[in-house]
This record gives C-alpha cells, sequence and structure tokens, in this order.
C-alpha cells in the first residue's frame, strides 16, 4: 500500500478557493479606487460651496464695511475688529437656534435663528455679519459627526437633516473668514479680497486616510487660527481636507456721511 503524501505536499496540491483568492486580490485595490473616488467627488463639491462661500462672503463685505456705524453697535466704518463676545452671548444665541428648530425644524427657521442671533448679535460687528455671509451656504457640508467618528459610511458622507444640527458647533472653529490684503482692522483701499478657509471631514471609509489629513496637519492651520472658535480645534479628531478660495470685490460705498444716532 502506497504511504500518504506529506502534508506540505497536500497543501500545495490542493487548488480548492482558488477563484475566490483571486477575487479577492483583484477586489481589495478595485474597491479602494471607488472609494477615493466617491471621496474626491464629494471634495470637489465641497470645493465648489467653498467657493461660493467666499462671492458670498465678498458680496457681504462690500455693502456692510461702509454701512452705518449705528447698525454695528458704533462700529466705525470700513472696520472689521473682532468685537468682544461672552458666554451670556454664545448660550442666548444657541438658545434662540434651538427653539427654532424645536419649535418648527426646518432650514428656513435655522437660517432666521442665525441671522437674528448667532452671528448678527454676537458682539454686534461687521466681521460677524460677514461670517454670517459664508457660513449659511457652508451649512450642509457639516459632518453628522464631528471630529472622531468610529464608524466612518458613505451614507454618513451624504448626511442628512442634522448637518443643520452639527454644523452650528462645527463650523465656528473649522471655517474662517480672513482680509490677507488688510493692513491693520480698517480698509483703506477701494477694493476688498475675502478669503474663506474651511476645514472639510472626511469620512468616507478607507479613502479618507489616503487622502486627508488630520486637523493639525492642515496647510490653512494659520487661516483657521483666525476661527470663531479657535480653542476647540485641539480636541477634534478624525481626517480633513483643508479647502480655500478668495474673492476681491469694489467697496459699494455711500457719497454721504450717516448722522450719530440720537441726533
Amino acid at each position: 500500500m502506497k504511504p500518504p503524501p506529506p502534508i506540505p505536499r497536500l497543501l500545495f496540491e490542493d487548488r480548492r478557493g482558488v477563484v475566490f483568492l483571486e477575487f479577492l486580490i483583484a477586489f481589495v485595490p478595485v474597491w479602494t479606487f471607488f472609494l477615493c473616488v466617491v471621496q474626491l467627488a464629494f471634495i470637489t463639491h465641497a470645493n465648489l460651496m467653498v467657493k461660493h462661500a467666499a462671492d458670498a462672503a465678498a458680496r457681504s463685505a462690500v455693502v456692510v464695511l461702509p454701512d452705518d456705524p449705528n447698525e454695528y453697535g458704533g462700529e466705525p466704518k470700513m472696520n472689521v475688529a473682532r468685537n468682544r463676545v461672552t458666554a451670556l452671548d454664545i448660550g442666548r444665541a444657541l438658545g434662540r437656534v434651538g427653539s427654532a428648530l424645536r419649535d418648527s425644524p426646518n432650514s428656513d427657521s435655522v437660517v432666521s435663528a442665525l441671522s437674528e442671533e448667532t452671528l448678527l448679535n454676537l458682539g454686534r460687528s461687521r466681521l460677524n455679519t460677514i461670517r454670517l455671509a459664508a457660513h449659511i451656504p457652508l451649512m450642509p457640508l457639516a459632518p453628522v459627526n464631528v471630529g472622531r467618528d468610529s464608524r466612518p459610511s458613505i451614507v454618513k458622507a451624504i448626511g442628512s437633516q442634522r448637518k443643520l444640527v452639527s454644523a452650528l458647533y462645527y463650523q465656528p472653529f473649522a471655517l474662517a473668514v480672513t482680509f490677507p490684503e488688510l493692513q491693520g482692522d480698517a480698509v483703506a483701499g477701494p477694493e476688498i479680497t475675502v478669503r474663506v478657509t474651511y476645514a472639510y471631514q472626511c469620512t468616507v471609509p478607507l479613502a479618507r486616510r489616503l487622502l486627508c489629513r488630520a486637523f493639525g496637519d492642515l496647510e490653512a492651520t494659520d487661516e483657521l487660527g483666525e476661527a470663531f472658535f479657535p480653542l476647540a480645534q485641539q480636541f477634534v479628531g478624525g481626517r480633513f481636507r483643508g479647502l480655500q478660495h478668495q474673492t476681491t470685490l469694489m467697496i459699494h460705498d455711500a457719497p454721504y456721511e450717516y448722522r450719530a444716532q440720537g441726533s
């Protein structure tokens, strides 16, 4: 009787599962490529929205900067100094937005609450009004789960109505409105350049590891330091892509002086 072949020889001669193994070898790179294409599509879409936000902020700046000082707590014309914001101001603003979501949970109510409280009345400054013009177009880009998302998915990348809520606490540290050609706090020239910098959170599995970076490694870190709440950035995890656009427009000044309040 012929003895059975040794076990190593049996393993090498066994051809069962070869097709499945070849499928796995071919599937992994194809699936990775597909996920990267999906993530790049989301980044391209976000990039277009950031460009639109920069245009909106510039259009706001050219009319807000020379506007009546009485509308901005006496802040001088052409000034973009950051007025002081207190914890009471923030609490009052978030309370009003929360009430709007509870009573009438739709985009119109959120935008109305934001325009009245969150940015316009926080410090009553021209800068906050310009920020509002950039924040509103980017609200749909806010991630459903901010920062450390242990279970990313394409569904989460597409998003839902929860983006309107998460935008309230994500955008204040992920979006910055700056003026790269400005010297000091006052605009002196006939035109203004507004730059919008946004940290877009990547949430497509695997692809975000290849195409996006940690928050602290973004190239636009300096600009994001000018965000509304920069202190929150050090507690953020996840993967991000820095997006940036700027727009230059002529100032729309009026040929007359506004009367002082009470005169």
